[in-house]
Formats: structure tokens, C-alpha cells, sequence
């Protein structure tokens, strides 16, 4: 009961005071009661016991509760009680978030980032830049959660650009790669990630390197160039920086987390 009332009170607690990681996994999970039923684990087993046990944090997160969390952090706990707990699905356009500048400056949270940025749960903290490592205080917090909550409290950007590239299915890519032998199938993810596993005939050009000279990819802007990488959204962002130096024939296939290939 202290802890509840801790947590409802406010007690101790003044808006500017940095949010440990316990903290607002205890924000998280106790607003959302009412909304969600458990699966296996009960609500007194303790709410960061219990968000482990669904999906919703990590042991990174157990083993820094005590800390302040940073925003990568938050962004990943509040996208994964979006999916796992309320059913709710991705965006599917989120080009919006693809400004800011540290996006991809950790390569596991570019997907929780994006979606809650274009979802307008947890906007940047300034026009180009979300922050990732930055601290959240109890105000922030709190603001995260209500609009967790409740979708009529988001604020959404406004619109991206729209990627341009062209999806392609697994089969489709293999019948483009027969058709025109000199298509590319190319790995966007990092070297270390394309060593674990790969698709066959894949070649490995990271988004950064991409981003830094897409020219560099091949001499031929007709060439057709098919991009893949985890879960898809750096594909899309590689594609849509080789649309912008003016490659014609761009595609991207999904991830391999999305698809099951036979990975080299």
C-alpha cells in the first residue's frame, strides 16, 4: 500500500525530479490497469516482476530500476506495452521522425523512437532531435503515460514526405533478381549484424555508409536495388535516401525478422 500510495500521491516527488526506471515502469503498468487484462502473472506479484514476465521491459531494465531512465528507454517500454498489452499496431508511415539527427544512434531503439514519435506519445526535444539518452522527469512522465492512455492527448507531427520505394514480397525480389541479373540485393544493417546472419546473395552497405554517399552503391541509377534490414525501417530510410540522389528503381523486401529466409 505505501508504494501505491507513492505512486498516486505523488509523495516526495516534485515534477522536475529525474524518473528512475522502476518509477515509470510502475507508471506504466499501474495506469494501465482497467485496460488490460494479465496473461499469466498476477498484479501483486510487483510491477516490475510482472512487466518482465509480459514482454513489456528487459533485464537491462531490472538491472538499472534504480536509475534514471533515459528516453530510448521509455520510448521502448511504452511501444512494447502498446503492442504486447493494448493490441496496438505500428505506424505504418513514419518518415516524420526520420529527421532527427539521432534516430539511429542506437541501432535496437530506431523503431521504438520512430513509432512514438510519429504516434505523437513522446515528441522531440527539439526540431531535429529526440534525445535518446536524455533523462525524463515525473512531469514528462506523466505526460507519456496520458497519452499512452488516451489517443486524443497525442500530439502527431505533421506529415512526412512519404517514403517513395516499392515494396516487394520475398518471392517478387527472387523473380526481379532472375529477371535482371544485375539487381542488388543489399543488407542495410551493420557489418556485425549481417556476419550473425544473412540472406543469400545479399551484399552488406550499412544505412550509415549509405546515408554518407549513396552514390558510392552503384554507378548505374537504373540499377534495381533491393534493401532489407531487421524490421524494415532502415531499409526505408536507405531507400528513400537513394530516391533522393536519384536511383529510379528502388524495393525493399521485409526484414528478417518479418520473414522466414534461409539466412547464410
Amino acid at each position: 500500500m505505501e508504494r501505491a500510495m507513492d505512486f498516486d500521491a505523488g509523495a516526495n516527488l516534485h515534477p522536475e525530479d529525474p524518473v528512475t526506471t522502476e518509477q515509470f515502469v510502475t507508471m506504466v503498468i499501474r495506469s494501465s490497469k482497467g485496460h488490460i487484462e494479465p496473461t499469466h502473472a498476477s498484479w501483486s506479484s510487483g510491477d516490475m516482476d510482472y512487466a518482465l514476465h509480459e514482454g513489456i521491459i528487459e533485464d537491462y531494465d531490472l538491472t538499472n530500476r534504480s536509475k534514471p531512465i533515459e528516453r530510448r528507454s521509455a520510448a521502448r517500454i511504452v511501444h512494447e506495452a502498446l503492442l504486447t498489452a493494448f493490441g496496438e499496431k505500428d505506424e505504418e508511415e513514419w518518415s516524420a521522425a526520420e529527421h532527427l539527427r539521432d534516430l539511429y544512434s542506437c541501432r535496437t531503439c530506431v523503431m521504438h523512437i520512430a513509432q512514438m514519435v510519429v504516434k505523437g506519445i513522446m515528441p522531440g526535444r527539439a526540431p531535429d532531435l529526440f534525445d535518446a539518452a536524455g533523462a525524463l522527469t515525473h512531469a514528462e512522465a506523466a505526460a507519456i503515460v496520458v497519452r499512452m492512455l488516451d489517443r486524443e492527448q497525442r500530439i502527431p507531427p505533421t506529415k512526412g514526405r512519404g517514403f517513395q520505394r516499392t515494396p516487394l514480397s520475398p518471392d517478387e525480389a527472387r523473380e526481379l533478381m532472375v529477371k535482371e541479373p544485375a539487381a542488388m540485393l543489399i543488407d542495410v544493417r551493420t557489418n556485425e549484424d549481417y556476419q550473425t546472419g544473412h540472406i543469400q546473395q545479399s551484399i552488406c552497405i550499412p544505412l550509415q555508409a549509405i546515408s554518407n554517399n549513396p552514390f558510392s552503391v552503384c554507378v548505374r541509377k537504373d540499377t534495381p536495388l533491393i534493401l532489407y534490414c531487421r524490421k524494415g525501417y532502415k531499409s526505408a530510410a536507405a531507400a528513400q535516401a537513394l530516391i533522393d540522389a536519384g536511383y529510379s528503381r528502388v524495393y525493399t523486401i521485409p526484414g528478417i525478422e518479418q520473414y522466414p529466409y534461409l539466412l547464410l
